[in-house]
């Protein structure tokens, strides 16, 4: 079985023929014209300046506010080129005719994530409970631009979008289910829905306590979950409730033992995690944060996946 049917049996949850591990060439990114996250820092294309963090984390932004509350009323987004998108992801997904991957484009801070980058953090989420009619204006201009910058990156020919707008904290979302619902979910739908319409395959990353909006993210149409945050959702108990609607991809622990344990530690705990999240398929094998990891432990890991898929 070739590494692109075997992931995309898994992703169905279809008898995969062994457990796919995310950087094991079985996922390839295309990159989009757009500047959504400048890896080495700079401005990106709506105005928040990033500053590069030099380590596989990449960039963060500066989190100074880059406009007010009372500019959302005339906000409006970043003026791209979406034929432009469309004609380069379709050169970078011809040039992967015919390999052994499935082709993905990421697009990133997509939806929540990025009012509080423009207007800093503090101040988004007081404005979410005293403003809502202008977060809810900000959200819908950039749900439309998100739906076009989604069509366009499809008909370009990638197999599938992964998103990532982080919604949780360690303990809890940073808005209520309720907020989540009301401000963030219809117009989530809206921008999935793109994707389904030209049959894409939708990756949603969102890092921390997610747990009580995960039934509305497949509700809407998600089909793969990441990064699983172990130290914040009881990930086993997710795959026992939505392990036949979802596919998982992450939830190996750097918050515990891939950064801290001994490689001995690495190999049993991410032996387990592949046997309970990968039974009956729906599981990509990944940490569940991309740092740097001791290489004693990156090896065990891999030497874990290896083995276990070995076993059959």
């Amino acid at each position: 079985m070739t590494r692109r049917e075997n992931v995309l049996r898994t992703i169905r949850r279809d008898h995969p023929a062994f457990v796919p591990y995310r950087y094991d060439g079985c996922l390839t990114l295309i990159e989009p014209p757009i500047t959504a996250r400048p890896r080495e820092g700079g401005l990106d294309d709506w105005g928040v300046t990033w500053l590069p963090s030099h380590t596989d984390e990449g960039s963060y932004p500066d989190h100074l506010p880059a406009m007010t509350i009372e500019q959302a009323d005339t906000f409006a987004a970043p003026a791209t080129d979406f034929g432009r998108v469309t004609r380069e992801v379709r050169r970078q997904a011809d040039a992967l005719a015919g390999a052994d991957t499935l082709s993905f484009v990421r697009d990133e801070a997509m939806m929540f994530e990025r009012p509080g980058f423009l207007l800093g953090h503090t101040e988004y989420l007081m404005a979410c409970a005293d403003e809502p009619e202008r977060i809810a204006h900000m959200l819908e201009v950039i749900c439309d631009y998100q739906t076009r910058l989604a069509g366009a990156m499809l008909d370009g020919g990638a197999d599938a979008v992964r998103f990532t707008d982080d919604w949780g904290m360690q303990s809890s979302l940073f808005i209520s289910p309720r907020q989540w619902r009301e401000l963030i979910k219809p117009r989530l739908a809206r921008i999935y829905d793109v994707v389904k319409q030209r049959g894409g395959i939708v990756f949603q990353h969102s890092c921390g306590c997610i747990g009580e909006i995960v039934p509305d993210l497949i509700e809407i149409g998600l089909d793969v979950l990441d990064p699983l945050q172990p130290q914040c959702n009881d990930i086993f108990a997710w795959k026992r409730e939505y392990g036949r609607d979802l596919c998982f991809m992450g939830g190996l622990d750097t918050q515990t033992y891939l950064a801290f344990g001994s490689p001995a530690e690495v190999k049993r705990r991410v032996t387990e995690v592949l046997r309970v999240m990968s039974a009956g398929g729906g599981y990509i094998a990944a940490p569940s944060h991309t740092i740097t990891l001791p290489e004693a432990n990156r090896r065990a890991m891999l030497e874990a996946l290896e083995e276990f898929n070995r076993k059959g």
